[in-house]
């Protein structure tokens, strides 16, 4: 009996020695210590471990358990970055008069644009339909294409701006595909129905980064308020050679090796490396601006991530602000990834988050938020 406590013992200190070094995630880049990419990733599942282990400890170590809580509540910044801890509520259509409501999404090139495949539930109309349900005062898309001079595909564009009256717009073209046999356009996009006064694009200074920061500053009711978006360097974690497409070809030069040859872990740290850069950048950016803003992305990285906690360092989270769980923002992989965030300067606040798990439309899931300013 005397060994087997013994080996309980070993097993609860081995295992709040490993969830320790998790709580470091925050504060160090994984370009000096790459495992942290992938104990970022699995943060949730070592904290309902530790969970488990510490009601362990409460019957095996007793009153030194109080270690195993102190452990446990040194990965605050994580714990409160990665849980939603307000009491879920439900997000009401009718909007206040002084509330700004935004739409941010990944909207995954609106899935398949052929005239031919459209048809009442497929994809590309699921998307539509729902951002017309939102009623949203601006949109911020990324992984965006727009077909304009194609008979055979839907333009994107001409139905949110004719349609939706999205009469105002901002397209960061990051890939002006022209060839004959596929035009297209693709980037990230900002659209709204109050007047764009200035907009432009920031692009990284890293060739391994080909989409750009982008930024609009809207007059709202006679505020100036600054809305920025971008998308984080895809990963490409189920890419394969024989699947490149000519249009996909600009976007994968520098990273061919990884590519070709990686697995999904190698993948996994390579570019993470690459948010790192991409996030020191956007941080320089958004500590220039005077304006209140919103920043709204694809991140590619989990809130537990040194690429998500430099960002959103003293920014408000619409998501944090009003919800409660895990809260995950992408349809594979694990309910606990949220990689797409609308964060805000101190000025504005959200005051209401929506995020549903829409099938037959984006791999990633929309965000919503309604926001205020203080």
């Amino acid at each position: 009996m005397e060994k087997l406590l013994q080996f309980f013992k070993i097993i609860i200190w081995g295992y709040a020695f490993v969830y320790l070094v998790c709580c470091l995630t925050p504060y160090i880049s994984p370009l000096h210590f790459p495992p942290f990419t992938f104990l970022a990733l699995l943060f949730p599942c070592f904290f309902l471990g530790m969970l488990v282990v510490l009601l362990l400890g409460i019957f095996i170590l007793k009153k030194r358990s109080f270690f195993l809580l102190l452990i446990l509540l040194l990965g605050y910044k994580n714990i409160f970055s990665t849980i939603g801890l307000h009491q879920s509520k439900q997000f009401t259509q009718q909007k206040s008069p002084d509330n700004i409501r935004l739409l941010s999404w990944n909207v995954d090139d609106f899935v398949d644009c052929a005239k031919q495949n459209e048809y009442p539930g497929c994809p590309l109309r699921n998307i539509f339909n729902f951002i017309k349900s939102t009623e949203a005062d601006v949109l911020c898309f990324q992984d965006y294409s727009n077909y304009s001079k194609n008979e055979f595909m839907t333009s994107s564009l001409k139905f949110l701006v004719d349609t939706l009256n999205y009469k105002y717009y901002y397209f960061s073209v990051d890939d002006p595909c022209t060839k004959e046999y596929f035009p297209r356009r693709y980037g990230t996009i900002i659209l709204s129905k109050f007047p764009i006064i200035d907009s432009g694009r920031i692009a990284y200074n890293r060739k391994h980064a080909p989409e750009h920061l982008m930024y609009a500053t809207i007059n709202i009711h006679g505020k100036e308020i600054r809305f920025y978006n971008t998308h984080l360097r895809s990963m490409f974690l189920g890419w394969r050679p024989e699947n490149e497409h000519p249009i996909t070809k600009p976007f994968l030069i520098d990273d061919s090796t990884v590519l070709t040859d990686g697995d999904k872990e190698e993948k996994l740290k390579y570019f993470d490396s690459v948010h790192v850069w991409q996030a020191e950048q956007v941080k320089q950016e958004l500590n220039k601006c005077k304006l209140p803003f919103v920043f709204c992305a694809d991140l590619n990285s989990v809130p537990s991530s040194y690429v998500y906690q430099h960002i959103s360092s003293g920014l408000n989270d619409a998501f944090l602000q009003n919800s409660f769980g895990w809260g995950g923002t992408y349809s594979t992989i694990s309910p606990t990834i949220r990689i797409d965030v609308a964060l805000m300067s101190k000025q504005l606040n959200a005051t209401q988050y929506y995020s549903p798990h829409l099938e037959n439309a984006s791999d990633h899931y929309p965000v919503v938020a309604d926001i205020k300013i203080n």
